[in-house]
């Protein structure tokens, strides 16, 4: 149906009507009814786009789309109109004068600017933005009454400006409508303290504190305005600023109160907020953050599921909820994440990526218990693919490469990470974790000294500590293998005194049956630290080898859970407990540590605990046991990459070799001897 029609003309004037009526969505559809969607004829297309910036939500598209038609069509009066009467509406004053000069330039459009541009200048509070709007007006409209009525007024507010208190009211009411807040806050705080009766300065000023963001002081002074002048033209808009402000406020006291753990005081403040404005979600979504905080599940959850109702828009509540989900379990919230709306989803990739990664991360965790290294670094591979820049993925990951036997590899991640930024402190204490534990305690001191001290964390501080004492006592041990244990003692003590060093000392008294000194240093020890395990199994082991079993046990029982969580110290347990006579003890530990020792790539440690069990399990009259632990030992040790399988082989891995450490030829040596003659002795730092 076409507008040049009877039928047509009369459907246009029914659109027009629904229009001026205020049912803008009805008016819409109307012309997109009679003319099969968007209008063709300009005319009627202003009409239409101007109805579509009407709505809020089409807005920008609206006047979008009322400039192309400009650019396409200059000079349309109509349309220019339009535009003006938009950016005066939207606050851009400036863009309305410019459309109103264009339309000046046409004989059929000035007079209808004028009255507009005068209109619009009238309008503004006196300021001398007013006083530059009214000499504007008049270099653009030299002539003609409205002219002489704009002449007027301008001499008017000239000479009103002449007065101080005039002039600070004037300058804050136009800096209020401007959005200069600064300006506005000094300028009506003058003007309410030369007239504190002034209600309409006393509203701006709320006005203006509103635009600031200071919630408490707005709703101060529009309580105060409306007290004032209940009657006053400005009331709606008090009204209204002053609900706004009441909310914001409340919900930024319970926020606090949430912050602060005052979950209580957090909820009323969010309730209070509730009843001031139902329509909104945030007080709504604050109810449902203090339950969560009161672990009160099913309560917060429907708080968050009513702000979505409110708001689809509200990416907090969707947040609550996946973290009540993941709560609840991993699996129930990716599920109902991979069900949200896109936008919805893309709000909280961040939850998403990180139970994908807390996800990997288990199976990495069980791969590395089974000593399935290389497929435990495929899975931090895809870790590291979630979070690129992760230091701790990329130091699990270098750890499994090295274990799969792919040191250059993980030699390069590390230094490439590293590099990256050499003076972040998270990064050189990763990387000087990750030398110490390959062997390069110098280059990872190397590392933590070009570090400057005032970036040390306590973490890096600690790291150089041990990375100091351990070349100190390496230095020392070499000292005591050659011979000249005297000369080892005398450089541990010459360092500045530490528990490490003083348990050496002890451990090193304890080996050479030189009993009285070793209870003594160990007690020293336990002055300090009170719960320090090493010390506490170091005396139980010397009262054992003295046979004095009740003092033995006593000190195994004051050791805490916590000192003895390693698995070196649950070996050292272990062998307290059999000479105890704890046999089942022993056993149940040994059953503990030894699939962990087993499960681990080769270390000191590792191959201790498989040694030790197998010494065990002979004493245990169980000598198949042994012998497969010592097998397992020798690899753990690093005397052979895999367990012998024969006879001949495990008799060959048995022959001393001159590059050995005293563990492998302790190994080497108890795999010689008859199993059912093995000892129990302790080496040296074991």
């Amino acid at each position: 149906m076409k507008s040049n029609t009877g039928e047509g003309r009369q459907a246009l004037q029914q659109a027009r009507l629904l229009g001026v009526a205020g049912k803008v969505d009805e008016a819409i559809a109307a012309y997109e009814k009679l003319y099969g969607g968007v209008p063709d004829d300009v005319d009627v297309a202003i009409e239409y786009w101007t109805l579509v910036a009407r709505l809020p939500a089409r807005h920008s598209e609206g006047v979008s789309q009322l400039k192309k038609l400009n650019a396409s069509a200059p000079g349309n009066v109509s349309l220019l109109t339009s535009l003006a009467k938009q950016m005066f509406a939207d606050n851009k004053p400036q863009e309305g004068f410019a459309y109103l000069a264009e339309m000046a330039r046409s004989a059929s459009g000035r007079g209808i600017a004028a009255d507009m541009w005068f209109s619009e200048v009238k309008s503004m509070p006196v300021s001398k933005a007013s006083v530059q709007a009214l000499q504007q007006f008049l270099l653009q409209f030299p002539t003609g009454s409205v002219a002489a009525n704009a002449r007027v007024l301008l001499d008017q507010q000239q000479a009103q400006l002449q007065d101080p208190t005039f002039r600070a009211r004037s300058e804050g009411l136009a800096a209020v409508k401007s959005g200069n807040t600064t300006q506005a806050v000094a300028d009506l705080q003058k003007a309410v303290q030369a007239d504190s009766r002034d209600s309409d300065a006393v509203g701006a000023l709320g006005q203006a504190y509103s635009q600031r963001g200071d919630r408490a002081r707005a709703v101060a002074q529009l309580s105060k305005a409306i007290a004032m002048d209940p009657d006053s033209p400005n009331r709606g808009k008090w009204d209204s600023l002053l609900q706004t402000n009441r909310y914001w406020l409340l919900i930024k006291q319970g926020d606090n109160a949430l912050k602060a753990g005052q979950l209580s005081q957090a909820q009323n403040y969010y309730a209070q907020a509730q009843r001031v404005d139902r329509t909104d979600s945030y007080a709504v979504l604050g109810l449902g953050d203090v339950a969560a905080a009161r672990k009160e599940a099913a309560a917060a959850e429907r708080y968050y599921q009513q702000a979505l109702r409110l708001d689809r828009g509200n990416n907090l509540a969707v947040r609550g909820l996946a973290n009540l989900y993941r709560a609840e379990s991993p699996e129930k919230a990716s599920a109902w994440i991979a069900g949200l709306p896109p936008a919805q989803r893309r709000s909280i990739d961040d939850i998403e990526r990180s139970l994908t990664n807390d996800r990997l991360e288990k199976q990495a965790q069980a791969l590395e218990s089974q000593g399935n290294w290389a497929q435990a670094a495929e899975v931090q591979r895809r870790r590291l693919a979630l979070d690129p820049d992760s230091v701790w993925i990329t130091y699990r990951l270098a750890r499994d490469l090295v274990s799969a036997g792919e040191r250059q590899e993980a030699d390069a991640l590390m230094r490439t990470m590293v590099n990256r930024q050499p003076q972040d402190a998270e990064r050189v204490y990763a990387s000087g974790l990750y030398l110490s534990g390959n062997d390069q305690d110098d280059l990872a001191l190397a590392q933590i000294a070009a570090l400057p001290r005032s970036a040390w964390t306590d973490n890096i501080r600690e790291l150089e500590a041990r990375l100091q004492s351990d070349r100190v006592l390496r230095q020392a041990n070499q000292l005591r293998d050659s011979g000249d244990e005297a000369q080892a003692i005398a450089l541990i003590k010459r360092q500045p005194s530490s528990v490490r060093y003083d348990l050496t000392l002890a451990d090193w008294a304890q080996q050479r049956g030189d009993s009285q000194t070793a209870i003594a240093d160990y007690r020293r020890v336990l002055r300090q630290e009170a719960d320090n395990g090493d010390a506490r199994l170091g005396l139980a082991e010397v009262y054992l080898a003295e046979g004095d079993k009740p003092a033995a046990r006593a000190q195994v029982m004051q050791l805490k859970g916590a000192e003895t969580e390693s698995m070196n110290m649950q070996r050292r347990v272990a062998l307290a407990r059999a000479g105890l006579g704890d046999t089942a003890d022993a056993q149940r530990i040994f059953n503990q540590i030894v699939p962990q020792a087993k499960a681990q790539p080769p270390s000191m440690e590792s191959a201790l605990v498989l040694r030790d069990a197998a010494r065990f399990a002979t004493q245990s009259g169980a000598p198949q046991q042994a012998l497969t632990h010592y097998r397992e030992a020798m690899v753990a040790s690093g005397i052979t990459p895999a367990q012998p399988q024969d006879n001949d082989t495990f008799t060959r891995l048995t022959r001393n070799d001159s590059h050995d450490d005293w563990l492998k030829r302790g190994i080497r040596q108890r795999c010689r001897r008859p199993l059912s003659s093995a000892g129990s002795e302790r080496h040296p730092g074991t």
